[in-house]
């Protein structure tokens, strides 16, 4: 191979043959930053502003090559936008909840705020994954140290050793205020994050 055609070589997929594939516009900046509305808007979400970053990792530790992240989430004060809650004084006008984003190389930076905690849960966000592959996955993500974590149903019902693959670590402070998070998902494998068959919230 030439430097001509090393130049134009793409990334390998990763290992498993079946997709989904995701055409390269499948994205929207948009929903990238939960926290900016759009251009020209001063309004935003009421809220601790956070920066999510991390890696999506295969089976032998490698990044994943293409995947689409999804994040679902409560606002500031613990509550879903949904056609249920439309209406309720706790809705924030500037928060969706919903946010998504395509990663080709495995790494993601996503920005949001702090969601609340919801009735009888610790703050979390749902992270949905699709990649090479893989239909769907779901797990969920939590905050270390934050004290509801001792009481949340989910992460009660795990294996003492599998709460802390769920954690999100702080780390550090971002120049505009927003505090940073460190979260990595194990798609499978040695020390696999849980997934889950489903979440609502």
């Amino acid at each position: 191979m030439n430097d001509e055609q090393r130049a134009n070589a793409l990334l390998p997929t990763n290992e498993d043959t079946c997709g989904p594939y995701f055409p390269i516009y499948f994205g929207d900046d948009s929903l990238e930053d939960l926290t900016r509305i759009h251009p020209g808007v001063v309004a935003g979400p009421s809220g601790q502003h956070l920066i999510l970053r991390g890696r999506v990792l295969d089976r032998h530790g490698s990044l994943a090559n293409g995947v689409v992240m999804e994040f679902w989430q409560a606002n500031a004060k613990g509550l879903y936008r949904t056609p249920a809650t439309e209406g309720h004084a706790d809705i924030d006008p500037w928060f969706h909840g919903y946010g998504r984003l395509r990663s080709r190389g495995g790494d993601y930076t996503f920005r949001t705020i702090m969601p609340g905690a919801s009735e009888g849960r610790a703050p979390n966000i749902t992270v949905t994954l699709f990649s090479d592959g893989i239909n769907r996955i779901v797990t969920q993500m939590f905050f270390a140290g934050h004290p509801a974590n001792d009481s949340d149903p989910l992460l009660q019902a795990l294996e003492s050793e599998d709460r802390p693959r769920l954690m999100a670590t702080r780390d550090g402070t971002a120049e505009d205020g927003a505090e940073i998070y460190r979260f990595d998902i194990i798609m499978a494998g040695d020390n696999e994050t849980p997934f889950f068959d489903d979440l609502e919230s």
